[in-house]
């Protein structure tokens, strides 16, 4: 299979961070729902939204071609790499309207080539308007489609960033990187990460990253594969199935502990318990569950007094994850 192998340098290393980006997050549910085949794991979600405006609706769109165009690639402006870690969708579309027309019309041409969907026509005539009406549509969009869901999918995103920092701490660069997708690989001794299970032979399968740094971007909708950008003027990104997607639809009954953990622990701690699996923040876990916010809270308080699950701060956002003690009791 076609690979890219990129050299990170030890000031590479040291930039190496995660963020959530919301308008990823966007752009790839956009084409989860154009081509909904091998994405069954969303299928409570894309039941619900199969018949969006942005892609069944009439006439052309350049929100849809641009969007929902090849299978593999996107026009590099639409997804700006995220420059912190808990970055609003509205900093991400700012970004996008401020894009340069050459820019526009270059990475337009990179992805369609001459012949460009008759959508993009008047974005191609006159891009800032043409700009201002596709991040229109896209933040009608996310709030018909996306907004709903999020603080769900941003806390398994979130879990999955505070789960991969503890990896890279505890075991080190190759086995973080290991864990993250099989297609990823990375070599100590040289430095070099490989990343496999590409549709096609980048022009350059070779790359250094001269010191630009890395980010890695859990993703939602982006399961099973990874995405990456790491062409100049981009800051390199790496894209990738977040940890526990398998959970994100789940009923809160789907999840229940066992039975005798639940004569132990009373059902709801039972619950919370099998829930973190993946750690999760306070307000997922009322949403999964169905309980109030404070309910959930002092459940919480009490299984951290007991040792089964500890908090961990990430920004503004406290996540709890079962304990070693606590994994030992679940299993």
């Amino acid at each position: 299979m076609p690979a890219l192998t990129l050299s990170l340098s030890t000031a590479d290393l040291g930039r190496l961070r995660w963020a959530v980006s919301p308008a990823w997050e966007l752009l790839a549910s956009v084409r989860t729902l154009a081509r909904p085949a091998g994405h069954a794991i969303h299928m409570p979600w894309l039941s619900a939204h199969r018949h969006d405006p942005l892609l069944t609706g009439p006439g052309p769109s350049a929100a849809r071609d641009l969007t929902a165009g090849p299978a593999s690639h996107l026009p590099g402006f639409l997804a700006p790499t995220p420059l912190s870690p808990l970055t609003a969708l509205a900093d991400e579309l700012d970004e996008v309207l401020r894009t340069p027309p050459d820019v526009v019309r270059r990475d337009v041409a990179a992805v369609f080539g001459d012949d460009p969907p008759s959508g993009l026509a008047p974005l191609l005539r006159a891009p800032r308007r043409g700009l201002e009406a596709v991040v229109t549509d896209l933040r009608h969009y996310w709030q018909r489609a996306l907004a709903p869901a999020w603080p769900r999918i941003r806390a398994l995103l979130e879990s999955d960033i505070h789960y991969r920092a503890r990896a890279l701490t505890e075991r080190g660069p190759a086995a973080m990187f290991a864990g993250i997708h099989p297609d990823l690989a990375f070599d100590e001794a040289t430095a070099t990460l490989r990343i496999a299970g590409l549709r096609s032979v980048p022009p350059d399968p070779h790359r250094s990253l001269e010191g630009r740094g890395l980010v890695l971007v859990p993703s939602a909708f982006a399961w099973p594969r990874l995405y990456s950008k790491t062409s100049q003027p981009w800051v390199p990104v790496i894209r990738y199935p977040v940890r526990g997607i398998g959970t994100l639809w789940e009923s809160p009954s789907s999840a229940a502990g066992t039975a005798d953990l639940a004569a132990a622990l009373g059902a709801t701690r039972a619950t919370l318990l099998g829930l973190l699996e993946t750690p999760a923040g306070t307000l997922e876990l009322a949403g999964r569950t169905g309980l109030a916010p404070g309910g959930v809270s002092a459940h919480l308080h009490k299984l951290t007094r007991a040792g089964l699950v500890a908090p961990h701060r990430i920004g503004r956002v406290v996540l709890y994850a079962r304990t070693a003690r606590g994994e030992a009791l679940y299993r």
